[in-house]
């Protein structure tokens, strides 16, 4: 399992296309798949070959209640499966600088928890799907 963990503001961070890049707190992309085994009556150990993957990305937004903005969209996306595009440091992705998109993530439900006295910040878990890296 390999886990790309970013925290602070990124350069390019979209969901199903909104553009949350200054909202976001911190971000967890996890790509995962299933072990599959392959071992073979000639093999002298187990082998595993990868099967579905089924990968998840938690973020954390500040609180925007505007149209358009962060609650609204991640509220409207409970039940939906969208594309998740987040790169940390440049606008052209590059090998210093990877782009990774989170497609056909579910958001299966979206707690909205304001604390009186705090600023308010929502965090989303989308699962399913597949991530992909980009490096040109």
């Amino acid at each position: 399992m390999a886990t790309v963990t970013s925290l602070g503001k990124a350069t390019v961070f979209t969901v199903d296309a909104v553009d949350l890049a200054d909202q976001l707190v911190s971000i967890s992309m996890t790509k995962t798949v299933d072990a599959l085994e392959s071992t073979s009556l000639v093999d002298t150990s187990r082998r595993f070959v990868a099967g579905l993957e089924s990968s998840e990305t938690t973020f954390t937004v500040m609180g925007s209640f505007a149209t358009g903005e962060a609650v609204q969209s991640i509220f409207g996306d409970v039940g939906s499966s969208v594309t998740i595009v987040f790169e940390p440091l440049a606008a052209a992705p590059g090998a210093s600088s990877p782009r990774y998109t989170h497609s056909n993530a579910f958001l299966a439900a979206a707690p909205i928890v304001v604390n009186v006295g705090e600023l308010v910040q929502v965090t989303a878990t989308y699962s399913g799907g597949a991530i992909a890296q980009a490096v040109a």
